[in-house]
C-alpha cells in the first residue's frame, strides 16, 4: 500500500499525514519582528521608535546592532530640537516679539551643534563609566544608536509645563534601559548611572544653553 502524502496545514504550516492536531498560529519570534528590512522603512523605524520610548528590550538590542538606526535617529533627534525650537518661537510670536531671522537662525544652528555635542559626550562620559566601574559589554555606537532612536522621547519637551519634566524623566529612563540592554550591566547600576550624569548634563544645559540677564 503506497505511503500517504504529507500535507501542509495552512494555519501552522506543519506537515502531517492522515491525522493533525493544529496548534493554530505560530508567533512571530521577537528576533523576526525586529529583524531590519533589507530598505528603509517607515513603518518598521517608527515601531522600533515606539519600542524603544516603552523601553523593550527587543527594539534596543535591534536599534544598537543596526548600521541604519544612526541616520534614522540623528532625524529623529533633531526633528525634536527643532519642534522645541518652533514651540519656543510660536509662543515668542503670541507675546508680541519680532524676529530677525537671520541672526534667529545661525543663533539656532549654533545651539543646535552645542546641543548635539553635549548629548554626545555625556553618552561617552555614561559608557566610559559604566566600562569603568561596572564592565560592560557594549559598544558606545550601539549605544548612540539606541538612544537617537529613543530621543522620540524628547518631542514631550515641547509640551508646555509639565513637557520638560515628563520628558526629562522618561529619556533617563530610556537611558537607563539602553545601558541595561546594551551594555549589559544590572538595572540599579544602570539607574543610578543614567540618572547621575543625566541630571548633572540637565543641570549643566540650563547653566550654559539658557541665556541670562
Amino acid at each position: 500500500m503506497p505511503a500517504a502524502m504529507p500535507h501542509e496545514c495552512p494555519v501552522c504550516g506543519q506537515s502531517y499525514g492522515l491525522t493533525h492536531a493544529c496548534p493554530g498560529a505560530l508567533p512571530v519570534s521577537e528576533d523576526a519582528r525586529w529583524t531590519p528590512p533589507e530598505k528603509f522603512s517607515f513603518e518598521y523605524y517608527s515601531r522600533l521608535a515606539i519600542g524603544i520610548a516603552c523601553l523593550e528590550e527587543g527594539p534596543i538590542v535591534a536599534a544598537a546592532r543596526d548600521p541604519r538606526a544612526l541616520a534614522v535617529g540623528a532625524c529623529i533627534w533633531v526633528a525634536a530640537r527643532v519642534l522645541l525650537l518652533t514651540t519656543a518661537v510660536t509662543t515668542s510670536f503670541a507675546h508680541g516679539a519680532h524676529m530677525d531671522w537671520p541672526r534667529f537662525l545661525l543663533g539656532a544652528l549654533i545651539l543646535l551643534l552645542l546641543e548635539a555635542g553635549m548629548m554626545l559626550l555625556q553618552y561617552a562620559i555614561c559608557h566610559g563609566l559604566a566600562k569603568w566601574w561596572f564592565e560592560a559589554k557594549g559598544t558606545y555606537l550601539g549605544i548612540l544608536r539606541a538612544m537617537l532612536m529613543g530621543a522620540l522621547v524628547q518631542w514631550l519637551l515641547a509640551i508646555p509645563l509639565v513637557g520638560p519634566l515628563l520628558g526629562g524623566i522618561w529619556a533617563i529612563a530610556v537611558l537607563m534601559r539602553v545601558f541595561e540592554d546594551v551594555d549589559g550591566i544590572e538595572r540599579m547600576k544602570a539607574f543610578a548611572l543614567a540618572a547621575g550624569v543625566g541630571v548633572t548634563f540637565w543641570i549643566l544645559s540650563f547653566y550654559f544653553l539658557v541665556p541670562r540677564h
